[in-house]
């Protein structure tokens, strides 16, 4: 996955803040007692958030799946003149030099975990790499976006370069959301066609909720990823967040 998508991710991506979003985890961060310093992005993509907190005077750590997309990444911060240091790594198999104040999966990272047993492990490798009290913030696209919004739908965005279009398939069964992506990309007077399948996985609330406490995290709080409210049920973002114990 994020192959071709890489060089194109950015374009269909135009319309997303990722000032604001920021600005909604620093939030977030503002409810525990520590502001963090030091910051680990998991799932960064392109560095659409982890170069906004390099920009606010975080220590961050990008790290992602797909060096594709981490070349995006590092372009961009080295343009902006950034200092982020951006690793190609399975979250699921987390390693640090050291543990940090706060991790982050932000942007339906863990929606492309599709075994919870995996998921589960995710969290245990984070809290490892948490210092006391860290703070552990992420979101996910909520099972009423993936089966009700995405699911059994084709979508399409036009762009005078590069045109997508979208077949996505929800299997209620397994809770999977199938999505099958098409790009023409215009090189001349032809265009190159590239394909990619992503997978994504409907977590509910609860679920999540219970994988947080089971995996030692504490202060468990959902919000709606709009305003920081409670969700609701046709909520379609979910922020998370949760604590490590402290010592002592």
């Amino acid at each position: 996955m994020y192959q071709d998508f890489a060089n194109y991710y950015d374009r269909f991506m135009k319309n997303v803040n990722y000032r604001k979003w920021t600005s909604q985890v620093e939030k977030i961060f503002q409810k525990y007692e520590k502001r963090p310093k030091t910051v680990v992005d998991l799932a960064c993509g392109t560095g659409g958030i982890t170069n906004v907190l390099a920009g606010r005077g975080y220590q961050v750590t990008g790290i992602d799946l797909s060096e594709e997309m981490l070349f995006v990444a590092r372009e961009k911060a080295r343009k902006a003149g950034l200092r982020v240091s951006y690793v190609c790594q399975d979250m699921a198999e987390l390693t640090l030099h050291r543990p940090v104040d706060a991790i982050l999966c932000m942007c339906d990272g863990f929606n492309y975990i599709l075994d919870k047993g995996k998921l589960k492990q995710t969290m245990q490798r984070i809290n490892r790499y948490l210092n006391p009290g860290g703070i552990l913030v992420f979101d996910i696209s909520t099972y009423y976006k993936l089966s009700s919004i995405l699911g059994n739908r084709t979508m399409a965005d036009i762009d005078e370069q590069v045109s997508l279009i979208w077949l996505n398939h929800f299997d209620k069964e397994t809770s999977l959301l199938e999505m099958n992506l098409t790009f023409f990309e215009k090189q001349g007077s032809l265009y190159k066609r590239s394909d990619e399948t992503h997978w994504q996985r409907a977590y509910r609330t609860e679920e999540m909720v219970e994988l947080l406490k089971k995996c030692g995290f504490l202060h468990i709080a959902a919000y709606s990823a709009n305003d920081l409210t409670p969700p609701g049920k046709r909520s379609q973002r979910i922020l998370f967040s949760a604590i490590t114990k402290k010592t002592g």
